[in-house]
């Protein structure tokens, strides 16, 4: 699965799009993200400070704004693998 044939679902893409959650954070998440189960076979992907030391490895560092965004960006991924929903994490 990648993030440009992840299927969004009409909540996700609402809330990326009111979010201005860019597309380059679905496939972080799903590449460097940390998983874990959040119920009926959905899954959530975030940053823990393993995944984002691997995120910047693999990118150096970015503008302090935009990599502290990033860092905060969350996604739930339902068991047939469409995103549910993607926001911040407060």
């Amino acid at each position: 699965m990648n993030a440009r044939t992840l299927p969004l679902s009409q909540h996700a893409a609402e809330r990326a799009h009111e979010r201005s959650i860019p597309e380059v954070a679905r496939w972080l998440l799903l590449e460097f993200g940390t998983r874990c189960r959040a119920g009926n076979g959905a899954e959530s992907y975030s940053f823990d400070k393993k995944a984002w030391r691997e995120v910047e490895r693999f990118f150096g560092t970015w503008p302090l704004k935009k990599m502290y965004q990033l860092k905060r960006t969350y996604m739930v991924v339902s068991d047939n693998g469409a995103a549910v929903t993607i926001a911040y994490r407060d």
